[in-house]
């Protein structure tokens, strides 16, 4: 397994990746997904919010140890993301074309993975 720098370095390239993405190109990214798409102005805000993640994910990946609530904080979040996004496929909301649909399963997928492993790393380290 991928020591804990690594993941929460992973989660935050994710994360500052998508957010570029998501800020810079929001109707581009609607369309993708679905229609009818998403409002530009959610995914704006969704890519602004997962900049700042990926900053805040960055910082605690330079730390020793980052503290177990933080950890727990960033897992949290990610599991968010799977729920969010099953709940919009299920629910066709804005998840509809194909591509879209596998793209946000993709994302999904990686995401479950970054958000279990940070817990086993966290807790290889024998502080939890």
């Amino acid at each position: 397994m991928p020591s804990l720098k690594t993941i929460l370095r992973l989660n935050a390239a994710s994360c500052l990746g998508f957010g570029a993405v998501f800020l810079s190109l929001p109707g581009s990214v609607g369309a993708f997904l679905g229609a009818p798409p998403a409002p530009a102005w959610l995914l704006a805000a969704l890519g602004a919010a997962l900049i700042v993640n990926g900053a805040h994910l960055i910082l605690a990946s330079r730390q020793a140890l980052p503290p177990k609530a933080l950890i727990l904080y960033f897992s949290a979040g990610d599991f968010a993301w799977v729920l969010a996004t099953l709940g919009l496929i299920a629910s066709a909301t804005w998840i509809t074309r194909p591509e879209g649909l596998i793209a946000a399963l993709l994302v999904a997928a990686f995401v479950g993975w970054v958000g279990v492993s940070q817990l086993f790393a966290r807790k290889a380290l024998g502080h939890c």
